[in-house]
């Protein structure tokens, strides 16, 4: 299905960072798949591949406390900053100038930082359900759901609390297969009957911390010159309608796509986000 290459990067703190890479075409850039706070480079396994079947160059890393990479010996380093400087590594790792940066969620307000701080590293923006500002009370359902929850002994029961946690983003998910593969995206076997999510804790300071929304909208701002495409769950609850209409004001050039039936985030598999995607994608 897919000629996905597992790769490894020595971050400049010495710890060891995982990503899936996928190869493309050499004249076309580097799609750079950032995943969201809780989650890691699986939520992708569907998706990059359909990018690099259209001769994409694909990497999904995972971001340090989650999946495969080492976890930081410090949390305060669960920071857009560092995460933005460990995206670059891998960018000239893998001999990439500009790439495109395709985030959901945390990955796109990553990808919002670079596009601030380093414009030259950064050919577009693909922001998956994310915005220089999120309704807070969709912020308050996430602190009240990350993290909790008691032991889970099966996948079964992994994807039970996944449907539990996640089944009014995706409300017209009903089959048993799905839940089990957003588990297994999700969740990580750490014994024969003992199972947790894939991810540091200590991760889940990083809800109250970074910029303010005043000094986000202004960063915003910064990315006036750099194409961008809004991919919005039209049942968001973090991106509301009139979050995206004021990206829609302050950025006229934004591209702006919803995805019917679905909260926050899109899987970017929907057939209405990967028409816009391919479509937005074709013209840079």
């Amino acid at each position: 299905m897919s000629d996905e290459r597992p790769v490894w990067l020595t971050s400049s703190e010495g710890l060891r960072l995982f990503g899936r890479y996928y190869p493309g075409d050499a004249a076309k850039p580097l799609c750079l798949c950032l995943h969201g706070l809780t989650r890691n480079s699986r939520d992708f396994e569907d998706f990059a591949p359909r990018l690099a079947q259209q001769g994409y160059p694909v990497l999904a890393p995972d971001m340090r406390g989650r999946g495969e990479s080492d976890y930081a010996d410090d949390p305060s380093a669960y920071r857009l900053d560092v995460y933005v400087r460990d995206c670059l590594a891998w960018l000239d790792e893998l001999n990439s100038g500009a790439a495109i940066w395709i985030g959901s969620s945390m990955g796109g307000g990553i990808s919002m930082y670079a596009g601030a701080t380093a414009p030259e590293r950064v050919k577009g923006l693909i922001l998956n359900d994310i915005a220089p500002e999120i309704d807070q009370r969709g912020v308050e359902n996430i602190r009240k759901i990350a993290g909790k929850g008691g032991p889970i002994r099966s996948w079964a029961e992994a994807a039970q609390r996944c449907r539990d946690v996640n089944g009014h983003v995706h409300p017209k998910e009903t089959s048993e297969d799905f839940w089990l593969a957003f588990a297994r995206r999700t969740h990580r076997q750490t014994g024969q009957v003992t199972f947790r999510s894939d991810y540091d804790p200590a991760i889940l300071s990083a809800l109250s911390a970074g910029p303010s929304p005043e000094d986000r909208w202004k960063a915003y701002d910064l990315l006036r010159e750099i194409p961008t495409l809004l991919v919005r769950g039209a049942l968001s609850e973090l991106v509301t309608r009139e979050i995206a209409d004021r990206m829609v004001r302050q950025k006229p050039n934004l591209d702006r796509v919803e995805v019917p039936d679905t909260g926050h985030t899109p899987l970017l598999t929907e057939i209405e986000a990967l028409d816009a995607i391919f479509s937005w994608l074709e013209r840079q």
